[in-house]
């Protein structure tokens, strides 16, 4: 879900306006409590690059990057998206999957713009 910051980072990033940041960091984190649109940190919050992106067409964007082996374990039940400046814009509750230590782990945020 777009979060209240990320409507107006996105207006302010398609405006021109210096206040829009791109997206830079995917975030991970532990809580599974519904997305209220309010929120401004995931918890447990693990933050890593954008590694990569593709366009999947029909409105959809795929975001990518990795979670190291030196990352802690976790189980992971929200991700979301920083603009440059640090700000959560998109948050998502997922199924728990779980990270283990010493183990490299791919992560992946599809979004559609709509």
């Amino acid at each position: 879900m777009v979060l209240n910051a990320g409507i107006v980072n996105i207006m302010d990033l398609l405006a021109g306006d210096a206040g829009g940041k791109q997206f830079t960091q995917i975030v991970v984190g532990t809580s599974n409590a519904p997305v209220t649109g309010t929120e401004t940190a995931l918890t447990g919050q693990i933050a890593k690059n954008i590694a990569s992106w593709n366009n999947l067409g029909n409105g959809f964007i795929i975001f990518n990057s990795t979670l190291d082996a030196g990352d802690p374990a976790m189980v992971i039940q929200e991700m979301g998206l920083l603009n440059q400046s640090g700000v959560l814009c998109y948050r998502v509750v997922i199924s728990p999957v779980s990270k283990v230590l010493g183990v490299t782990f791919s992560i992946n945020y599809k979004i559609r713009i709509q």
